[in-house]
């Protein structure tokens, strides 16, 4: 039987998390040396089929040490050594519980957070960008873009290898009065004949500062961007780059960003080679 004096630490111990058998098993051994599963049972007053399990669960707690032999025989560790074991465990397992916490709630924001802000913004993301299939389809919503332009045409590309597809519809445009302006390579030999023809048509060429920059599209009367995404794989820039999600927009913020990005680039852009 568990002593008086063992009353108070015996609540402490429910209090670090102990079951009511672990901490009478506990308390017996603080109290003696070495005992066997049988000795600690019987003054413990632990039924005996449940005693190995309680003994197991005090060694992976680290409170208490197996002894090989026959039979086993089982020791405390000092309570200095043993808490320490203890709170270590019980950190572990805190964080571990708090990452798991934090992974699911992420998942749950995913999932939620769409939801909660297309019922209050009343838009859906498609209402920002639509999603274009292929190349066929950013062709001919640029051309639409060109043809509907009635100020501005504001085109960002490398060497513009499209120009032949939509140089009719520029042509109309600059007869309405359409002011085109195109960021583009100056420096690769295969636009040269084309800067020539860009220039003598009226459209105003300049080459950006950043060469790399991976995305190429069209800008309409700053209202409307058909643009699409150069990708890499991480850490690869040589690798050759495959085209990622071309997306149309009339959005204003969407617009806004792609304009403003155009203005910085065009300023700090070189007119003539």
């Amino acid at each position: 039987m568990v002593i008086m004096s063992t009353i108070e630490p015996a609540e402490k111990l429910r209090q670090l998390g102990l079951t009511e058998y672990e901490t009478q098993a506990y308390l017996v051994l603080v109290q003696g040396s070495q005992m066997s599963a049988e000795e600690i049972a019987r003054k413990a007053n632990i039924p005996i089929p449940r005693v190995y399990g309680v003994l197991e669960s005090l060694n992976n707690l680290g409170l208490i040490v197996i002894l090989k032999g026959r039979p086993k025989k089982f020791e405390i560790i000092s309570p200095q050594e043993g808490f320490q074991n203890l709170i270590k465990l019980r950190k572990q397992a805190a964080e571990e519980s708090l990452h798991q916490l934090e992974n699911t709630s992420q998942e749950v924001k995913e999932v939620l957070s769409p939801i909660f802000w297309r019922q209050r913004l009343r838009i859906r993301p498609e209402d920002l960008l639509e999603s274009l299939e292929n190349l066929a389809q950013t062709e001919k919503r640029t051309k639409q873009l060109l043809t509907e332009a009635e100020k501005t045409i504001d085109i960002f590309t490398d060497i513009f290898s499209w120009f032949d597809d939509v140089e009719k519809d520029l042509t109309k445009a600059l007869k309405r009065g359409v002011t085109i302006r195109v960021l583009m390579n100056m420096q690769h030999p295969e636009t040269q004949s084309l800067i020539k023809k860009l220039n003598t048509m009226g459209v105003s060429v300049r080459q950006p500062s950043d060469l790399r920059f991976p995305v190429r599209g069209t800008l309409a009367d700053s209202s409307k961007v058909v643009f699409l995404i150069w990708a890499s794989p991480a850490g690869n820039r040589r690798h050759p780059r495959y085209v990622y999600r071309p997306s149309y927009s009339a959005n204003e913020g969407i617009v806004a960003i792609f304009q403003q990005s155009f203005e910085y680039r065009w300023q700090k852009g070189k007119p003539k080679m």
